[in-house]
């Protein structure tokens, strides 16, 4: 195996990983802020390049429009999902966690049906937000990748000092900890959860825009999306930050480095040696990679 051809695989990996870590950490926000596993995730990732393909491609509008637009529109999807979720909610008396965890899968089903009626069954492509291709040490790298990696990080590192440094990062925490204690304390527990939920699917729809331009898109992606976030939030544990990202990039890796295997062995092993790792990590590191063991 050449060496160009090894690092190939690897930034396509990371690059990968990036969008895999968006979604994870959008899972984290809510399950940090609310204990819930909200599985209509999904759809916040498909609708974002779904959005974005429609105003960047269609309307012809600027990119940068286009993303700002996709992000607002998506947030307040996520607004109105808390909104559902928690309509018979107290702050006193949170609903049942399995009861708002069949709501999130019942709007995952309703979410995919939207997406079909708007767009239809065809795989639809975004344009890039940075075309064009450059060469690193012999491999050939997209620059949408680039972006990719690179929004996963740099919003990492932002989330990381939002939960260390602001007064309602710390409170997420606290609501997650014990939602009765919060409100006894002050903090409105709804306004935190609708919060966490606005950032998270906001963080889906970015998800979604980054990825549109990479791979076709079609109306069942959004459980695609789901069970890949998943899959990297429970690989790397909840570690606020650095157990959703780097669990995201450790699947990134593992699947495309799986692709180097002849035939279609590689891809094989890519659809299950995942789920076997995640197996696993439920048997002997529930918590995950990175998180302490309570």
């Amino acid at each position: 195996m050449e060496v160009e051809q090894f690092l190939q695989v690897v930034f396509t990996g990371l690059s990968q990983g990036g969008i895999y870590a968006l979604i994870a950490l959008g899972f984290s926000l809510v399950m940090m802020a609310t204990r819930i596993l909200n599985l209509a995730h999904g759809s916040f990732v498909l609708f974002g390049g779904f959005v974005f393909l429609t105003l960047s491609g269609s309307w012809g509008w600027h990119p940068a429009a286009a993303v700002l637009a996709v992000l607002a529109a998506i947030g307040a999807l996520g607004f109105l999902t808390e909104r559902i979720l928690n309509f018979r909610a107290r702050p006193w008396k949170q609903i049942s966690l399995d009861t708002a965890v069949l709501t999130t899968l019942a709007l995952l089903v309703l979410f995919e049906g939207i997406a079909f009626l708007l767009w239809g069954p065809d795989p639809r492509r975004a344009p890039a937000i940075h075309p064009g291709v450059f060469t690193l040490f012999g491999a050939v790298v997209i620059w949408q990748s680039v972006w990719m990696l690179a929004a996963a990080l740099l919003i990492g590192a932002g989330l990381h000092l939002f939960f260390r440094h602001t007064w309602t990062g710390r409170a997420m925490r606290a609501c997650a900890e014990s939602p009765a204690t919060a409100y006894l304390l002050g903090i409105n527990a709804r306004r935190v959860g609708a919060l966490a939920f606005t950032i998270s699917a906001a963080l889906g729809a970015l998800a979604g825009l980054l990825a549109s331009p990479v791979t076709w898109i079609d109306y069942q992606m959004g459980g695609f999306f789901m069970l890949k976030g998943v899959l990297a939030y429970l690989i790397g544990g909840e570690e606020e930050v650095a157990g959703p990202l780097v669990g995201g990039l450790l699947l990134g890796l593992l699947e495309n480095l799986l692709l180097l295997f002849p035939g279609m062995t590689g891809g094989l092993l890519k659809q299950v040696v995942p789920m076997a790792v995640l197996i696993a990590i439920l048997v002997f590191r529930p918590q995950g990679i990175l998180a302490a063991r309570k």
